[in-house]
């Protein structure tokens, strides 16, 4: 479980904690609220991979029960959404982070800003992916009809390119030889922000990876039991097809590294990133081989 990085629970929780008390206890009309709720807010990811978009439906759930206007019990929702962030959470994200809007006919939309987004790959390439406590089962997967070696390639394309950009100083691995083993030590803190406001990675394929690494840790923090194993195979897939995208059209040497360094480096911050979470879904996820090279 990787919930400290998991947008979608730290969402969870916010909304949880900002529907106003009357609402979430039921007790507006004197009676006692669902015993489903707030447990089943419903919340998803929008379909634009270039932003980091959470779309919850909840207002209109509540106003069936409510007998209110769906917009009402948004805009309330909204209101206490600044203040309601949860303690216990480790990815310090805060209300100036989100981007929220009611739309009609009451659904919330919730974006993560380019800022929060930066503190999120920050702690993220920084954050050791505890193994998960279960057990391994039986050896994944039963039969050889799943073709792991476009996801293990990628893994292997990852590892190629951070020993040549430690090679060349642009970052420095404790252990360049095992970089699927290692932290990064150099530099402190990628340069993911060209202002204030604005990520520096901020190319079609980068804002594809980034969204698909975002989508990753939700997967993974997300309970899967024996018989649903197989549904990381396409998570995995995902994530090493976006990462061969942005491979092919966002140079990391040359004029890039020469010319904007920082670029680089944020750039190779991803590849770090992408490196961690395909070794985890090969090795833990899908009991197989995370290769270093191919």
């Amino acid at each position: 479980m990787v919930e400290p990085l998991a947008i979608a629970s730290q969402l969870l929780a916010q909304l949880q904690q900002a529907i106003p008390s009357p609402l979430a206890s039921g007790d507006r009309s004197g009676r006692s609220g669902p015993s489903t709720w707030p447990q089943s807010i419903p919340l998803y990811r929008g379909k634009d991979t270039q932003r980091i978009l959470y779309i919850s439906p909840v207002a209109l759930q509540l106003a069936k029960q409510e007998s209110m206007p769906p917009m009402e019990i948004a805009q309330a929702i909204a209101e206490g959404f600044p203040d309601s962030r949860p303690p216990e959470f480790a990815l310090p994200l805060g209300a100036k982070h989100w981007s929220l809007s009611v739309v009609p006919p009451g659904k919330l939309y919730l974006e993560l800003t380019d800022p929060g987004i930066a503190i999120w790959l920050q702690r993220a390439i920084t954050w050791d992916l505890p193994p998960d406590p279960t057990p391994d089962p039986r050896p994944f997967p039963p039969s050889g009809e799943l073709d792991l070696f476009p996801i293990q390639y990628a893994h292997a394309r990852c590892c190629a390119l951070l020993r040549l950009a430690h090679r060349e100083g642009l970052i420095t691995l404790q252990t360049p030889t095992h970089p699927s083993q290692e932290q990064l030590t150099a530099p402190d803190r990628i340069p993911w922000l060209e202002s204030p406001t604005h990520l520096k990675p901020h190319h079609p394929a980068e804002r594809a990876l980034i969204s698909q690494a975002i989508a990753t840790v939700d997967a993974l923090s997300s309970p899967v039991s024996l018989p649903q194993m197989p549904s990381r195979f396409p998570v995995a897939t995902l994530l090493s097809q976006d990462f061969l995208t942005f491979y092919a059209q966002c140079q990391i040497w040359g004029s890039v590294k020469s010319q904007d360094p920082d670029l680089a480096q944020a750039r190779l911050g991803l590849i770090f990133l992408t490196q961690k979470l395909l070794k985890r879904l090969l090795e833990k996820e899908l009991s197989s081989v995370a290769p270093q090279e191919l």
